[in-house]
């Protein structure tokens, strides 16, 4: 689904085009600053509109003009001052699996896709599905949107039975037909293509979740970093219940309840841990899901931060022995309140995961 644009030094611009009026407020918010490289990440999306992609022609239609780079850039910097985030992303050559939405049907489906070497693809827009009535208000005036360095046409000629060739002055060269007129009408909503299945799947707000994860202060849906480390993981029970041929796992509500509880209490107590006669207190945070609760601890913008590793040796666990042959016997990190009970003093007590693991804070 491409529109070609060729350059100079300008492969192909594969991509996409309507309008939407912003106000200077909305805009203000969007940063736009030109000549600044604004890289696709794994924190954008998930859905996104594929915009256009660029790469070089053959040597021997080279021209004068833009570099690919320099295309893509001016493409994000003219999108981002109609309020409209935008991103780069440099694609390998690579075969996969694309998810995007049938344009008929407007169903989700897979596609199969080969990623040419030295490609670069400009996707803006940071919606949640497909079907976001913000991302398809913006992707009708993508679709409509004729760039400014693509509008000095330099030359045009017939490509074939309705269809036309353009060269800009840029070095820009795109084909439009009746049903594509402008260079960015075949822009599309597809999915960030740095995210993994994986990926996708924690960032689907099932309403669920939301409901259970809602109201509370300490909700890891309120932490604004990008990661957080898993210390304490409380499960509920699940019974497997039988629908026509299929087997499902349901939850069971009490013991889940239970698991919620625990894990609310530890984040408290670790948030309050001075009071219990400890030396500091913990950015706790919690988080349930239709199987446990989770307990993080931490905010951090990179999975590079030392803190991670400090984080992790704290609350992980330690060598408690060692057997004859030299191996060792590690036993878990608890946390006890208050941390000197008195005596006669009843005290509460929970034991952390062995191996505190990394994980994206959910969005």
């Amino acid at each position: 689904m491409r529109t070609t644009i060729l350059s100079s030094r300008l492969l192909v611009l594969a991509g996409v085009t309507t309008l939407i009026l912003v106000s200077s407020s909305n805009a203000a918010q969007i940063e736009a600053v030109h000549g600044k490289h604004y890289r696709l990440t794994k924190r954008h999306g998930p859905w996104m509109i594929m915009v256009a992609s660029f790469n070089k022609p053959p040597e021997l239609e080279k021209t004068d003009g833009m570099s690919p780079m320099q295309a893509a850039e001016e493409l994000v910097f003219e999108l981002r001052r109609k309020a409209i985030p935008a991103y780069i992303y440099e694609q390998e050559e690579e075969y996969g699996n694309l998810t995007t939405v049938d344009r008929r049907a407007q169903n989700e489906h897979k596609a199969k896709t080969r990623n040419w070497a030295g490609v670069i693809c400009v996707l803006a827009g940071n919606y949640r599905t497909s079907n976001d009535s913000v991302a398809q208000r913006t992707l009708k005036f993508i679709k409509g949107y004729q760039p400014q360095f693509l509008r000095d046409v330099d030359a045009q000629a017939q490509a074939g039975p309705g269809q036309m060739i353009t060269r800009s002055q840029s070095g820009g060269v795109f084909r439009t037909s009746a049903n594509r007129p402008g260079p960015l009408s075949g822009a599309f909503m597809t999915t960030n293509p740095i995210l993994t299945d994986e990926d996708l799947a924690l960032r689907k707000r099932d309403p669920f979740i939301l409901r259970l994860n809602t109201g509370s202060d300490y909700s890891l849906l309120q932490n604004p970093a990008k990661f957080t480390v898993v210390v304490a993981t409380f499960q509920g029970k699940s019974e497997i219940y039988n629908e026509g041929a299929e087997h499902k796992v349901q939850p069971v509500s009490s013991n889940l309840s239970n698991a919620a509880e625990r894990a609310w209490e530890l984040c408290t107590a670790l948030r309050r841990a001075k009071s219990y006669g400890y030396d500091r207190d913990y950015e706790a945070w919690i988080f349930h899901d239709r199987y446990s609760s989770i307990v993080t601890v931490g905010s951090f913008e990179s999975k590079e931060d030392p803190r991670i590793i400090a984080t992790q040796n704290l609350f992980g666990a330690k060598v408690a022995a060692v057997h004859a042959d030299g191996s060792p016997t590690l036993g878990a990190e608890a946390f006890a309140v208050p941390k000197k009970p008195t005596q006669g003093e009843a005290m509460k007590t929970w034991i952390f995961d062995p191996f505190p693991q990394v994980i994206d804070v959910p969005r």
